[in-house]
C-alpha cells in the first residue's frame, strides 16, 4: 500500500495508457466491453485525482513526484498542488460522464471498426491533459501538449467523413503552428538559464533576464501566440467552429469543454511560475496584462457576435466557446485573486454546461436527425429531458439566477470593478444580452414551436450521464461553497 501511495501522481495515467492500448484488442473480440471498460479506467483515474486532492487539502502541501527517482533538474518532476488538484479532478468528472454517454451513443456516430480505437484516442488525450497539468518541467510539458494535440484531432476526423477529415486538417496544421511558437519560446528558455525544470527554470530567469529584455519579451509574445492558438483564443481561434461542429458529440463535448482549458491553465501557471519575477520587475506585467484583457474582450464580442448568426446548433455552441474562453483569459487578465478564482469556477461551470449542451444536442440529432435551429422546433414536447438539459445548460451559459454560470459573472463583475475597469463590466453585460439573443430562438422553437411527430427520448444510458451534467450545473448555482474553497486556495497559490 506504501508503494501505491507514494506513486499515486503517475498511476492514474499509466493505467489510462495501458486501458488505451488494450482498447483495439478488446474491441475486436468484445466491442461492447469498450465503453463500460474505458468509463471505468477513467473513474478509477477520478478516484486518484480524489485521493491527490484529499492529500494536499489534508497537508496543505503541494505533491512532489519524481519519475524513476531521478530528481529534479536532471530527472522528470510532476508537482500537483491545489491549482493542479482543482484542473485534474474536472478534467476527470467530467470525461466519466462523456464516456458514460458514448456506451449508447458512439455506436451511431462511429463505423464498428473506428470503435476500439476512438477509445484509444479518448483515454490517451485525457492522459496527456493529465501531464499537461501536473508536467513541472517545460519539455514534459510540450511532449504532453503534441499528444494532446494528435489525439484532439483524431478525435474530430474520427467519422471518417469528408467534412470531419477537412476540419482535422486544419485543426492539425493551427496545432502545429501554436506548438512551434511554444517549443521556440521554451528553447529560448533553456538558452537564456539552461533549465527546463520549472522551479529552477524560474530561479535562473530571476538573475539572467535583465540582460537579455528583448529576448524575454519574445519568449512571453511566443507563449501567448502558441497557447493562444491550442486555447482558441480570439483571433486565434479559426480551427474551432468546423472542428468542433463536424467532429461525433462526444468529441465535441472533451474538446469544447476540457481541451482548450487545458492550454488556457497551462500558459497562466507558466506567468504564474517561470516568468513571474521577471514580469514584475521588469514592467511587463501590465503590458502583457493589456494584451489578454484586449484579446478576452475580442474574444467575448467576437465569439457571441458569430454564434448569433449561425444556423447550425452545433457551429452555434462552438462559437459560444471562443466567447466563453475570453470570459477565462478576462479573469487571468485581470490578474487579481477573485478574478482568477472566477476564471477556474469557469473552467469547472463551462466545462459542465458545455458538455452537457454538447451531448444533449447530440441525443436530439440521433433521435430526430435535427441539427439547425430550425430543426429544433416542438422538441421540448418531442424529447422533454434531452431538450431539459439544453435548456438548463443555456439559461445557465445566460447567466440566470440559480445556475451556475451566474456566480462566475457575479465574481467576474466583482473583480472588474475593484479593478478599476467599468468599460469591462459593460463588455460582460453586452455578452449577457448577446448570450440570450442566440440561445432564446433555440428555447423558443423548442417550447413554442410547432411539434412534429414524437420522437422517442434518448436511451437511458445516455440520458443519466446529460442528467447529471445539468443536475450540477443546478446545485452548483445554488451552493458553490465547495468548488468556490477548491478555486479560491488555486488562486492563492497562482496570485500570491
Amino acid at each position: 500500500m506504501n508503494g501505491l501511495a507514494d506513486n499515486l501522481p503517475v498511476l492514474p495515467v499509466i493505467l489510462l495508457l495501458l486501458s488505451a492500448y488494450l482498447m483495439p484488442t478488446i474491441a475486436r473480440f468484445r466491442p461492447r466491453w469498450c465503453a463500460p471498460l474505458a468509463t471505468f479506467a477513467t473513474g478509477c483515474s477520478t478516484l486518484g485525482a480524489v485521493a491527490l486532492a484529499a492529500r494536499v487539502l489534508l497537508t496543505g502541501q503541494p505533491v512532489e513526484y519524481s519519475v524513476g527517482g531521478w530528481n529534479p533538474p536532471w530527472g522528470i518532476g510532476l508537482r500537483i498542488g491545489y491549482p493542479e488538484v482543482f484542473m485534474l479532478l474536472v478534467l476527470n468528472g467530467v470525461c466519466v460522464a462523456i464516456l458514460a454517454y458514448t456506451i449508447a451513443d458512439i455506436s451511431h456516430e462511429l463505423p464498428p471498426k473506428a470503435v476500439g480505437w476512438y477509445y484509444t484516442i479518448f483515454l490517451l488525450l485525457l492522459a496527456a491533459m493529465s501531464g499537461i497539468v501536473m508536467a513541472h518541467d517545460l519539455f514534459n510539458l510540450y511532449v504532453f501538449m503534441e499528444v494532446s494535440g494528435i489525439a484532439a484531432c483524431a478525435l474530430v476526423c474520427a467519422k471518417g467523413s469528408r467534412e470531419s477529415v477537412v476540419a482535422a486538417l486544419k485543426y492539425l496544421f493551427l496545432a502545429a503552428i501554436g506548438s512551434g511558437f511554444v517549443l521556440f519560446a521554451i528553447g529560448m528558455l533553456y538558452l537564456l538559464t539552461g533549465q527546463l525544470n520549472v522551479g529552477y527554470a524560474a530561479a535562473e530567469l530571476a538573475q539572467v533576464w535583465s540582460a537579455y529584455p528583448r529576448v524575454l519579451w519574445v519568449v512571453i509574445s511566443f507563449f501567448i501566440v502558441g497557447f493562444g492558438v491550442k486555447s482558441a483564443l480570439f483571433p486565434l481561434h479559426v480551427w474551432l467552429p468546423d472542428a468542433h461542429a463536424s467532429a461525433p458529440s462526444p468529441s465535441s463535448a472533451i474538446l469544447s469543454g476540457l481541451v482548450v482549458k487545458v492550454y488556457a491553465f497551462a500558459l497562466i501557471r507558466l506567468f504564474c511560475t517561470v516568468l513571474a519575477e521577471p514580469l514584475a520587475l521588469s514592467g511587463m506585467r501590465e503590458e502583457v496584462r493589456f494584451i489578454l484583457l484586449a484579446m478576452a474582450v475580442m474574444a467575448i464580442v467576437g465569439g457571441s457576435l458569430f454564434a448569433l448568426v449561425q444556423s447550425d446548433v452545433k457551429r452555434l455552441l462552438a462559437y459560444s466557446t471562443v466567447a466563453q474562453i475570453g470570459y477565462i483569459f478576462l479573469g487571468f487578465g485581470l490578474g487579481t485573486r477573485t478574478a482568477v478564482t472566477a476564471a477556474l469556477l469557469h473552467v469547472l461551470f463551462h466545462a459542465l454546461m458545455k458538455s452537457g449542451l454538447f451531448l444533449s444536442a447530440g441525443a436530439i440529432a440521433l433521435r430526430t436527425g435535427a441539427r439547425s435551429v430550425a430543426g429544433y422546433d416542438g422538441m421540448g414536447r418531442r424529447m422533454p429531458l434531452s431538450m431539459g438539459v439544453f435548456t438548463v445548460c443555456a439559461l445557465s451559459m445566460i447567466g440566470l439566477p440559480g445556475f451556475s454560470g451566474l456566480i462566475t459573472k457575479w465574481y467576474l463583475g466583482s473583480a472588474i470593478i475593484a479593478a478599476g475597469y467599468p468599460l469591462l463590466l459593460l463588455v460582460l453585460v453586452a455578452s449577457t444580452l448577446l448570450n440570450t439573443l442566440y440561445y432564446l430562438p433555440v428555447l423558443g422553437r423548442a417550447y413554442q414551436g410547432p411539434a412534429a411527430e414524437r420522437a422517442v427520448e434518448a436511451p437511458a444510458a445516455m440520458l443519466v450521464p446529460m442528467l447529471v451534467l445539468g443536475g450540477l450545473t443546478i446545485l452548483f448555482g445554488f451552493w458553490p461553497s465547495l468548488p468556490l474553497a477548491l478555486a479560491g486556495k488555486a488562486a492563492r497559490v497562482l496570485i500570491p
